[in-house]
């Protein structure tokens, strides 16, 4: 089941299904909160909550000391019930994100919508999945729910999307998250890529390492990537260390679970066996990269992660590789601040940059 926010809505609808297809019949009555609670894994607040808009919408009656039963209804009246409730207008927020994992981007989803909740705004967050096609559709989507403004991870490209750049040009409420729309007025909250990066090469100064290396996937259009690059040079010069050739391998767009690509690792094993005798260090602009590149270390007994130290940006809690965390929680809280402001008639900084937080692993 889905955590924060969300965990009610599911079992709300869950339930609110259940009652629609007849696994509780009218009259029936629901497991009780207590069994609810340990059927689902949630919190009786939770519980208590989705129970709560069931019995808002009259599908539920709650007898205290008796327990949930399924309201009987009357198929007749039914629409004309339902026409009778009068729904105040909401304010709402769209939010497209090229995707969310585990390694990036929980805690500034649940963040936003959190922070939108306690300004009076219902939050839609849609994903494009690295797609622009579907980004547009999403952003149509979205408009066309009449959301006050929108919050945007634009997909990786050399070229705008001219749909965002429609709607910031219109003077719609627009915000974008880790991207830089350089030569455009718009506010944008995004990691300070190059400090991100700059503090690995230091940690792996500190730790001895000489001779470096640089992994990273494609770089054209994607300024984030094209930051992290620049930071790696500067800090490598900056620490008087020896660079390698890269180690470029593809931008992988499946997001679910699934084997490492089997390219990227013959990609990587080739770098690995070319300069395992004089690497000690190894940059990975970001997390997705690390597990192809562990894999080619095992294969070709190179020794990433021992006598060759490796570090990257982002990754999931417990990884035992020192990595840069992006600090969601700040980017969320200036994104949302931007927006409204934007939404209220205020001008707001067209780019804010917030530093990532080193996490020290044990490699």
């Amino acid at each position: 089941m889905a955590r924060g926010n969300f965990l009610y809505l599911q079992l709300y609808n869950e339930l609110k299904e259940k009652i629609e297809n007849g696994t509780y019949q009218e009259g029936a009555k629901l497991p009780s909160d207590e069994e609810l609670t340990n059927l689902c894994n949630v919190s009786m607040i939770t519980v208590k909550k989705a129970l709560g808009i069931l019995k808002d919408e009259g599908m539920v009656q709650r007898i205290p000391g008796v327990g949930t039963f399924v309201k009987k209804r009357n198929p007749v009246n039914a629409e004309e019930e339902k026409a009778e409730i009068v729904q105040p207008a909401t304010k709402k927020i769209g939010v497209v994100l090229e995707h969310v994992s585990s390694s990036y981007g929980l805690d500034l989803l649940y963040k936003i919508d959190q922070l939108a909740e306690e300004k009076g705004y219902k939050t839609l967050f849609r994903f494009s999945y690295y797609n622009r096609d579907k980004e547009n559709d999403e952003i149509d989507f979205l408009i066309n729910s009449k959301i006050d403004g929108l919050i945007v991870m634009p997909c990786h490209g050399m070229y705008y999307n001219p749909k965002i750049l429609k709607l910031i040009l219109k003077g719609f409420p627009v915000v974008v998250i880790d991207k830089k729309l350089d030569g455009i007025s718009v506010p944008s909250v995004r990691t300070d890529n190059k400090q991100a990066i700059q503090v690995l090469v230091k940690d792996l100064w500190e730790q001895g390492c000489k001779r470096i290396g640089f992994a990273s996937a494609e770089i054209v259009g994607t300024s984030s990537l094209q930051e992290r690059r620049n930071g790696f040079y500067e800090a490598a010069k900056e620490y008087k260390l020896e660079t390698l050739p890269e180690c470029s391998l593809s931008f992988d767009e499946i997001i679910y679970d699934h084997p490492v690509s089997r390219e990227n690792i013959e990609t990587a094993k080739k770098y690995l066996e070319e300069h395992k005798d004089k690497i000690d260090g190894i940059v990975c602009a970001e997390y997705s990269l690390l597990p192809a590149i562990m894999e080619a270390s095992r294969e070709s007994s190179a020794g990433v992660g021992e006598k060759i130290k490796i570090c990257c940006v982002d990754g999931p809690s417990g990884l035992p590789i020192t990595r840069m965390k992006q600090n969601e929680i700040a980017i969320a809280d200036k994104v949302v601040s931007l927006l409204l402001a934007q939404i209220n008639g205020s001008k707001t900084e067209t780019d804010i940059m917030v530093p990532a937080i080193l996490v020290s692993g044990s490699n």
